[in-house]
């Protein structure tokens, strides 16, 4: 009997939340948001300079102080130039090291911080266009809650800022898509921050460009601004094709990694599973030493070798590593797939879980609601799972690169359940 109450309450549990949703409703203010929100980057900023010992550098980092002590864009010094790395994100860092030295990455920290607090306010500008103010404002809380949100500013990556970039272009995007009459002012402003944007991350590229066309195919822009807008983007991003081919005398319109990301799928640290681990760590830690005197061209050509030697005659290898990427990007990096301590249980896999779970309810919800908004969600998941299921998926970061945009569909699916709720409330 009382397994039969047990489970009649837990079921009834799910009701009981949307219930008291429905009541908090009344809190989802801009104005609680903005408050909720400097709160959380004050607690950021207090992390990073009382809590945070040390910070995480990558290859960006490298870059920048090279800008500031040779006044060259390398990795290393004695190659020359480098296009391994895309240069907003090192020219960024490259400002702090120049202005502050030693305590850069401490004002790196903070700033980027301080820059999250954009993401929130961004998110609700960009849902009200739609029509729905209150999920703009849940939303935002719901990124002021996750963990990894909280944290990652005090890792010295370009996410941090590729985010913020990302969500002001979708803002002036819509905002075009929206507009009866469109401004000069507002094609140059997006054309602007689409250079930006596609001089910090190259996986976006492909959506931006599918999105930009359809402004003109579905008649919301003329030709006119259609064309003003690639000249825009096109002068501010044409400087580093050039400079690329003046440093290596061949065309590189983005950065050069390519089969390095493929064979780090097939190494010990970057692959999940034992059988897909062709590349013993040895082997991996001796090409990793090579990079100090070899260009970053003629090691794209040892990748290949690598790749093409470990998986000879066995083109499954491809099929299976994109299944075990797939499974590691959206759940957790295969560092920490095995890590069951309580930190990343909780903070990381039981949120991913939930969240991904939420993710697929509420597409469900969606295709009943717009089809046209259905598709752009299984594009804009599919544009950033591609690459890395081609590549490897052994950082956490690439999820967060998109992460918001489930929180964006959570958001649907609790006011949607909220609203059945209330409906039915109001029938009894």
């Amino acid at each position: 009997m009382r397994f039969f109450i047990i489970q009649e309450y837990f079921f009834k549990l799910p009701i009981q939340i949307f219930a008291m949703f429905v009541k908090l409703r009344s809190l989802l203010s801009y104005r609680n948001l903005l408050i909720a929100n400097i709160f959380i980057v004050v607690l950021k900023i207090l992390y990073v300079t009382m809590i945070q010992k040390e910070f995480l550098t990558l290859e960006d980092f490298t870059i920048a102080k090279n800008i500031v002590e040779y006044h060259q864009y390398s990795e290393f010094v004695a190659q020359g130039g480098t296009a391994f790395k895309l240069p907003v994100y090192p020219f960024f860092i490259s400002f702090f090291l120049w202005l502050l030295g030693s305590h850069a990455l401490l004002a790196i920290a903070i700033t980027q911080a301080i820059l999250s607090f954009f993401t929130p306010v961004l998110l609700y500008k960009i849902i009200r266009m739609f029509g729905n103010e209150k999920m703009g404002i849940l939303s935002g809380f719901l990124f002021l809650l996750s963990p990894a949100y909280f944290l990652y500013p005090g890792i010295i990556e370009a996410s941090n800022i590729f985010i913020s970039i990302l969500l002001l272009w979708f803002y002036l995007y819509f905002r075009i898509w929206f507009t009866v009459e469109i401004k000069n002012r507002s094609i140059v402003m997006l054309g602007i921050v689409t250079a930006l944007l596609f001089l910090t991350q190259v996986v976006i590229i492909p959506l931006c460009c599918l999105m930009l066309l359809a402004l003109l195919v579905f008649k919301k822009i003329s030709l006119k601004h259609f064309s003003c807008l690639l000249l825009v983007t096109g002068l501010i991003y044409s400087p580093w094709v050039i400079r690329n081919y003046g440093v290596f005398d061949m065309v590189v319109l983005s950065k050069s990694p390519a089969w390095q990301n493929i064979y780090y799928g097939f190494t010990e640290k970057g692959q999940l599973l034992d059988d897909l681990k062709l590349i013993p760590f040895e082997r991996d830690h001796y090409l990793y030493q090579m990079r100090d005197e070899v260009n970053e061209f003629a090691m794209e050509e040892t990748y290949k070798k690598e790749v093409e030697r470990v998986t000879h005659g066995k083109p499954h290898y491809f099929i299976k590593k994109a299944a075990s990427n797939f499974l590691c990007l959206w759940f957790v990096p295969p560092k920490y797939f095995y890590d069951n301590s309580l930190s990343v249980l909780m903070g990381r896999k039981v949120y991913v879980v939930i969240l991904n779970l939420m993710t697929i309810v509420s597409l469900v919800f969606l295709y009943k609601r717009s089809r046209l908004l259905f598709w752009f969600s299984l594009l804009f998941f599919a544009n950033f799972s591609f690459p890395y299921m081609i590549g490897h998926a052994a950082n956490m970061r690439f999820k967060l690169d998109f992460e918001w945009y489930q929180l964006i569909l959570t958001s649907f699916l609790v006011w949607e359940l909220s609203r059945y709720y209330k409906q039915k409330n109001a029938s009894v």
